[in-house]
């Protein structure tokens, strides 16, 4: 079948859009028509969306479906027919489902067209123009999620808020936005129904939370993202979030529902990173991210304070100064025993830190996402680490850690490497000596993604890795653009005699 998505279809799509039963069914149907790898790509995205973003089966799904894009991704959407003003950007669950619009008039011109092609669950637009605000458009009642970009004018959040589209949102992301803004939009009427709210890289700071927190209808929502500039990109006095800003969060009613709670960015402080965790409204919280929240080591104790009911699933503190005091306190934590995935990049754990967080960490034993990078704890540090070991670990992510050849030839002889899936090793001064060790790796066996950029890798010894037992298995191999052969990797790697020869697996 070619062109727009078949009527009925389309229709029974659009009729059950929060349901997987009728993509699961419209595959089997294309199956039937020989489109078998469109068929497979609807059952993989449908199944990556039933999964939790820590789960092991992703890492093999999302290869597949890269894949898959790769392949087909441009031919699918061509399939969609040109609109005037509008443009297919990609797939929701397998369906052709996401349009940008080139403006609010756009939209409500020709949004109609669109819907007799495929179904509108994911729309861009930027904020509507003065000239766009009074028009009066259409709601589309399949539509998910919602983007606006740009730059507002002054009245456009108002006529956003009083749009009845807003009612079928489950996810709104809105950029652009300053304190007070957020008020009127989130004081809309219409978004009973919403569960994910992202207001990525705006200057809201604590008027935005006071805003926030007068909010009556968003009594459903699950996510939250409330990050502003990281420290380099924005100007000393931009707004972020601070002691007050924190104090009328949690004690905000509509935290309760919140499973998801994004602050990246913001002046978290240990005051406020007390105050969170031991706040009546986060017994549900289960995912929290506060990358470059202005948190020493110190502060790590709070974890230790929390509500007693409290169990992370996800926890980002990266780019906080945690050093191996705070490594400590989020090893001992009992709200953090659960954990599936943490990140601790650029925190300055130096190996006693490493050391006491494998030794230490009760959720070491369910942990399946590890991102310690850049934090230079050398090869002892991810030793300790594989002596634990970590069973359920499928990634591995230890870029930019000093590791070199002897922490490659201890992920090649450690039996606890046999669970990754991914490994990232950027960084960390790999020359012909590691590229031997990983290649004639006893272990190893069910890895799937290889980094190895920004490290002086030869040429012929990146071919000769493609071509041992662990190359051919890999699905990717990530290198940058080969060092030259000569001196360079060996310069490094003193012990490593130099020959013209490739190193044999």
């Amino acid at each position: 079948m070619s062109g727009a998505l078949a009527g009925d279809f389309r229709d029974y799509i659009v009729a059950h859009i929060d349901e997987d039963t009728p993509r699961l069914a419209y595959a089997d149907w294309l199956q039937e028509q020989g489109r078998d790898e469109r068929a497979e790509f609807i059952r993989v995205q449908v199944e990556r969306a039933q999964l939790p973003t820590w789960h092991p089966a992703q890492v093999r799904l999302a290869l597949r479906e890269r894949t898959l894009i790769e392949r087909y991704g441009e031919e699918w959407l061509a399939e969609l027919p040109v609109i005037e003003g509008a443009r297919w950007e990609g797939f929701r669950r397998g369906i052709v489902a996401e349009v940008s619009f080139a403006s609010f008039e756009a939209m409500r011109k020709n949004a109609h067209a669109c819907r007799a092609a495929a179904p509108v669950e994911a729309v861009t637009v930027r904020w509507p123009r003065r000239r766009e605000g009074g028009r009066t458009v259409n709601p589309i009642a399949e539509l998910r999620e919602l983007t606006l970009t740009g730059n507002p004018d002054y009245d456009a959040f108002e006529w956003v808020a009083g749009s009845p589209q807003l009612a079928t949102l489950r996810g709104l992301t809105a950029r652009s936005l300053w304190g007070a803004s957020l008020g009127v939009l989130a004081g809309s009427p219409h978004l009973a129904n919403l569960k994910s709210l992202c207001l990525p890289s705006n200057n809201l700071g604590n008027e935005g939370i006071f805003g926030l927190a007068k909010a009556v209808t968003l009594s459903a929502l699950e996510e939250l993202d409330f990050s502003s500039q990281s420290r380099h990109e924005r100007y000393i006095h931009d707004p972020v979030i601070r002691a007050a800003g924190m104090g009328a969060l949690i004690g905000w009613s509509g935290l309760a529902t919140v499973r998801a709670l994004t602050l990246n960015g913001n002046d978290v402080s240990r005051d406020g990173l007390r105050a969170l965790l031991r706040s009546p409204h986060v017994a549900g919280l289960k995912h929290l991210s506060l990358r470059d929240g202005q948190l020493d080591g110190q502060a790590m104790a709070e974890f230790d304070s929390a509500r007693p009911d409290l169990r992370l699933e996800t926890l980002d503190l990266g780019q906080n100064v945690l050093q191996n005091v705070g490594a400590e306190y989020v090893a001992l934590a009992p709200c953090l025993c659960e954990l599936k995935a943490l990140r601790l990049d650029r925190c300055e754990v130096r190996l006693t830190g490493a050391r006491v967080l494998a030794k230490k960490a009760a959720f070491l034993d369910g942990l399946r996402l590890l991102d310690i990078g850049h934090n230079h704890f050398g090869p002892a540090g991810l030793g300790a680490l594989l002596e634990r070991p970590p069973a359920a670990l499928h990634t591995l992510r230890v870029r930019d850690n000093d590791l070199t050849a002897e922490g490659a030839e201890l992920l090649a002889a450690a039996p606890a490497s046999d669970t990754l899936l991914e490994l990232d090793l950027c960084r960390n001064r790999l020359g012909a000596r590691a590229v031997r060790a990983l290649g004639e790796a006893e272990h190893l066996r069910g890895l799937l993604v290889l980094r190895l950029a920004d490290n002086p890798i030869r040429a012929r010894d990146a071919e000769a890795l493609a071509a041992s037992p662990l190359g051919r298995r890999l699905a990717v191999l990530e290198l940058e653009a080969p060092e030259p052969d000569g001196p360079g990797a060996d310069q490094l790697e003193p012990d490593e005699p130099d020959t013209d020869e490739p190193i044999p697996f």
